[in-house]
């Protein structure tokens, strides 16, 4: 009989199991809520929340920012900002510098010689004019992008002289999903990036989910050892064989028998 598994290592298994399934439920929808307080996009089928990312802006521009919306504000282009982690400078920021990350954020646009406002996802920053002093900002975001679509873009857009390096960066590896230099020519720019939606999903991310699925799996053979199941299935087994065997025998034996009565009677 294999020796039992201590009860106390149970509790503890099923005690981490709990803990992972609360985690799940209670933490999970809340984690990631954007620093602004805004709420998140209604999910669907074909928008899937992409692996965690870091959009990284190195620039000696008057302003920059990063735009994944349409014009429109209504995320045709196949990615939108879900929530904002975390947001900030790594270097250059003086004290009028402004850092703003999260969704459907006001921004001046010109149009047919008006200027007009619009509202979309995006991570962007602002110096002031003719201020071309190194910086480097940050946004730690979740994003989510449509699949159903081959490519999806965004806009990169930039004000003045000076040159902006605009990097997504995977926060699992550590690689870089995309990157791309705007240099500026004292007027305000604007480009659109078109990509694969790919690059976005890391292969092999461990869900939550599947932890707890694994999990259960070893509770359930922890929990199967420790009852002698195949040894009472074993024991049955060989008592049923044992009475077959008997019955066999006495029937034989009976069957002696008669032949020897039958025999005498002759």
């Amino acid at each position: 009989m294999l020796p039992l598994v201590p009860r106390r290592f149970l509790v503890f298994a099923c005690a981490i199991l709990l803990i992972l399934s609360v985690a799940q439920a209670v933490l999970g929808p809340s984690a990631s809520e954007p620093l602004s307080g805004q709420s998140h996009p209604k999910a669907s089928d074909e928008w899937r929340e992409a692996s965690p990312t870091r959009v990284l802006m190195r620039s000696t521009a008057d302003w920059g920012r990063i735009l994944f919306d349409d014009f429109n504000g209504t995320n045709s282009n196949g990615i939108r900002i879900k929530s904002v982690v975390s947001s900030g400078w790594i270097e250059g920021r003086d004290a009028d510098d402004q850092l703003y990350a999260g969704r459907k954020i006001a921004w001046p646009d010109t149009e047919y010689d008006r200027v007009v406002v619009r509202k979309g996802d995006m991570v962007a920053f602002f110096k002031g004019l003719g201020d071309f002093h190194d910086t480097e900002a940050y946004a730690d975001l979740v994003l989510e992008v449509n699949i159903e679509l081959p490519r999806v873009y965004f806009w990169l857009m930039t004000g003045g002289n000076g040159t902006t390096t605009f990097e997504i960066v995977s926060r699992d590896t550590g690689g870089t999903i995309w990157r791309d230099i705007v240099v500026g020519a004292g007027e305000t720019v604007q480009v659109k990036r078109v990509m694969s939606p790919q690059p976005f999903f890391q292969p092999g991310r461990t869900e939550t989910t599947i932890v707890v699925v694994w999990l259960s799996i070893v509770i359930i053979a922890i929990i199967v050892l420790n009852f002698p199941v195949l040894e009472l299935l074993t024991q049955r087994l060989r008592r049923k064989t044992g009475t077959s065997d008997k019955r066999h025998a006495i029937r034989h034996a009976e069957s002696g028998r008669m032949a020897e009565g039958a025999t005498e009677h002759k």
